[in-house]
């Protein structure tokens, strides 16, 4: 794949970049509540798990910033940082991220989403956090300027859309190879089972 006409700039030039939602103190479930809260535990390479969301109520003096498709959550704290794309999985829910996470909103048309997230997960982006992270003994930091110089590479939108395409492919083709592993183990556990048994 050739990159004709790819562009250089930081994040900052082509998203916004604000913390998550500012709760005080613990973040305990509401029976009822409408809305819910993406924490750490929430995330995975491939998205948001929803159902494990805690259900809240998300009060303050002024509307919170809900999270939309195209957003994207970044873990401020922790020793993985992967980026995580809001996809249109999140319907019609009322979410806000956890304050331990940036949100990213893209702020221009040349940018898709889903390539953004894809090249803040990729080796050059990853070294320029971990070389100017704040590291205590146990947890790195990522602070705002940091995020905010990170490189990314723009090719033009055509190719955007196919490197996400192939992203996309390849995480299909690992869960479908976890879920084979897994198969191939059980058979095992069972075999074992029958011959102590019999």
């Amino acid at each position: 794949m050739k990159h004709d006409g790819a562009q250089k700039t930081d994040l900052a030039s082509v998203a916004s970049i604000a913390a998550g939602h500012p709760f005080r103190g613990r973040i305990d479930p509401t029976d009822g509540a409408e809305t819910v809260v993406v924490q750490m535990r929430d995330t995975s390479p491939s998205g948001v798990n929803w159902t494990s969301c805690v259900r809240t109520e998300v009060t303050g003096r002024r509307e919170p910033d809900w999270l939309r498709p195209g957003d994207i959550l970044f873990p401020a704290r922790g020793n993985v940082s992967q980026a995580v794309l809001i996809d249109e999985s999140i319907g019609s829910l009322q979410a806000v991220a956890a304050p331990h996470f940036f949100v990213l909103r893209v702020a221009h048309s040349n940018v898709l989403p889903a390539y953004l997230a894809w090249w803040l997960n990729q080796d050059p982006s990853q070294r320029h956090l971990e070389q100017n992270a704040q590291s205590s003994t146990l947890v790195r930091n990522i602070a705002r300027p940091v995020l905010e110089t990170t490189p990314v590479v723009l090719p033009p939108l055509s190719q955007q859309e196919q490197i996400v395409g192939l992203a996309n492919a390849m995480q299909r083709e690992e869960e479908l190879l976890q879920r084979l592993r897994q198969t191939n183990q059980q058979i095992m556990t069972g075999l074992a089972r029958d011959l102590l048994a019999d």
